[in-house]
Formats: structure tokens, C-alpha cells, sequence
């Protein structure tokens, strides 16, 4: 059961390329998010060898991790 995207208007966040990239500003690597996160490294690469998103559970504990809130986290440059 696939869905489809609309890519002209698609506004989903990519949660595993904004974990990558908040983890990223900080100077840690995906490896080092997952440790300091208390997740499996399977966790990341698999939704994003699989095109998924992370579940709200799993963005919470990147948060701790990061130290920021879920708003920080789905904070979009620019605003």
C-alpha cells in the first residue's frame, strides 16, 4: 500500500535529513546521534534506505540527544 507523493506539492519534512542535518551543525555523525540518542543505527538507515519518515517516539529521543525541542526540530530555515 503505497502512497503517492506530490512532489510540486509535497511539504513533508524529510525527518531523517533534518536528524542528519541538525545532527550535522553540531559536529556529530549519524553513528554518534544514534549512541548518544539510545537508538540503533538500524533505526536511521533503515528509514532512510526505505524513504520513511521517523516516528515521533524516535524524534523525540534525537531531541534529548541534540538538545533541542520538537519545535527546533521542524523549525524550516527562514522562519
Amino acid at each position: 500500500n503505497k502512497k503517492k507523493r506530490n512532489p510540486e506539492g509535497d511539504k513533508t519534512m524529510d525527518t531523517v535529513k533534518r536528524a542528519e542535518e541538525l545532527a550535522h551543525e553540531r559536529g556529530m555523525s549519524l553513528h554518534r546521534l544514534c549512541l548518544e540518542s539510545g537508538l540503533g543505527c538500524s533505526t536511521l538507515k533503515a528509514a532512510k534506505n526505505r524513504g520513511r519518515q521517523l516516528r515521533v517516539e524516535t524524534i523525540e529521543c534525537i531531541c534529548v540527544a541534540l538538545d533541542i525541542t520538537l519545535a527546533e526540530f521542524f523549525k524550516e530555515e527562514g522562519s
